[in-house]
This record gives C-alpha cells, sequence and structure tokens, in this order.
C-alpha cells in the first residue's frame, strides 16, 4: 500500500502537515484510512521532513478500498513523481468558502496552498503525457478523477462558473502575459484570443496582502506556460484565481 497525504481523524479529513505541525497534540493510534476507516500510522519522514500516513503494522487496507485499487493500478509504473501524484487527496473547495474566521481562513489555505500543493505540481509538471491522461487521484468527498480531468483551460473553468459551480478546486493550465497593477493589488493576465485559442479573459490575482511574499517571484512566472493550483471564481470584474503564494500554486510547465 502506498503512503498517502490525508487521514480521517475524529471525523474529519487532516492532512500529514498539518498532523506534523502539532505533533503533540494528536491521538496517533487514531487516524484512519479516509476510505475504507482502517486504522493506519502516522510517519514524520526522514529527518521530519516527509510527513505522511502508511499502513500500521499487520493490517491490511479492505478489499473495496478505493485508495487501495488506484495504487495497485499503477505498480507498473511506479515513480517517486507518479506516487506523489496517486498519494494526493485533494481538498475541497467549501472548506474554505464556508468559513467566516480569519484565523480558520488562514489555516485552510495553508492546508490548500502549502507544503503539500507544491509536490503536488511540482510532480505533475514531470508527469508523462500517457501518465496525465491515465492516472486516477482520489477526491476528499470520496470521487475518483482523472489527472487530466483536473487540469483545465480558462475557458472550461469560466463554463463551469458561469453553470453556477464556485466550489471546486482545479489545475489551470495556460499561458501567463505581463502582469499589471491594478491599485495595490497585482493581476497577470492570461492570454486569450487569437491563435491561443481562448475566448475569455481570466486573471491570475495577487491581493495587496500577499504582494509583499511574493514580490520577488511574480516576473518568473510572466509569459510562461504554467499550472496553477487553486480556487476559480467570478466578480464583476471578471473571471480569476487568487495567489497566495506563487510558490505553493504555481509551477512552470516550459521554461
Amino acid at each position: 500500500m502506498p503512503r498517502i497525504n490525508s487521514a480521517k481523524y475524529k471525523n474529519e479529513i487532516i492532512d500529514a502537515f498539518e498532523v506534523d505541525d502539532d505533533y503533540e497534540t494528536f491521538i496517533l493510534d487514531a487516524f484512519q484510512c479516509p476510505e475504507c476507516l482502517v486504522k493506519i500510522a502516522f510517519n514524520r519522514g526522514i529527518n521530519h521532513k516527509d510527513p505522511h500516513f502508511k499502513n500500521w503494522p499487520n493490517i491490511n487496507h479492505k478489499p473495496n478500498c478505493e485508495i487501495q485499487r488506484i495504487y495497485e493500478s499503477t505498480k507498473n509504473k511506479e515513480s517517486d513523481n507518479v506516487l506523489v501524484v496517486i498519494s494526493t487527496i485533494l481538498r475541497r473547495a467549501d472548506r474554505i468558502r464556508n468559513l467566516t474566521s480569519i484565523n480558520k481562513i488562514r489555516q485552510a489555505r495553508k492546508q490548500y496552498f502549502g507544503e503539500r500543493s507544491r509536490r503536488f505540481l511540482n510532480a505533475l509538471v514531470s508527469l508523462t503525457k500517457d501518465e496525465i491522461e491515465n492516472l486516477e487521484i482520489r477526491t476528499e468527498d470520496k470521487k475518483t478523477v482523472k489527472v487530466h480531468d483536473i487540469i483545465m483551460r480558462q475557458d472550461s473553468i469560466i463554463n463551469k462558473l458561469d453553470n453556477g459551480d464556485e466550489n471546486f478546486v482545479c489545475i489551470l493550465k495556460g499561458f501567463t502575459t505581463k502582469s499589471i497593477n491594478v491599485g495595490k493589488n497585482v493581476k497577470i493576465p492570461m492570454t486569450f484570443g487569437g491563435t491561443y485559442g481562448n475566448r475569455n479573459k481570466f486573471d491570475l490575482f495577487i491581493p495587496a496582502s500577499h504582494i509583499e511574499k511574493n514580490m520577488n517571484k511574480i516576473d518568473n512566472i510572466c509569459n510562461k506556460l504554467i499550472y496553477c493550483y487553486g480556487i476559480p471564481e467570478k466578480n464583476e470584474y471578471g473571471y480569476k484565481i487568487d495567489l497566495y503564494s506563487i510558490t505553493h500554486q504555481i509551477a512552470i510547465v516550459e521554461k
């Protein structure tokens, strides 16, 4: 059984990095597989730099465990990047949208756009076309999806937003242009029209409160083909994904 990034703990899905941050506060024999609910073990990894969950000694996953099935289907393609991707359980976007406390929102953003998302994106960039087409991953709400189904072009994202779906996490794939200052904020428009094939405008948006943190990285992602991990939105100004951390939300596909 592969290691996985999330576990069920007291009726919540929790990420291994969350456990690692507050290691002493958790009951270490209370973690369960998110799918089949067997007991699993938390491991902090080598030098405490790679937290994850793995099989509890002498306890196997149940025959109908979907996480186990996904792992078995990739045995012939096993590589570090493949394992990183299939061990990732995608989070629900409504965890952020339904929160009102500033501290809880900050914690949720850390869960979404932290070390886990950075590793996932870096592994994604290294996958072959065949792996992207065929690898499956599991979502937090127990859906199995192909990797290529969560990689979306901006027109597809816009169509989904226009159809009323405002709570989804996706990976935008597209070409960025030069950044533009909008008051105290910064936006990075995606290409559209002509040879680019995108019919609608779409922006990556860095709020003023996150400019300083990202300032030295903005130019590095302009005029690039990128993957962007985030939660798309529609407002009175158009369509966008907010960037809180370029390091954890963006991977360059072509340098």
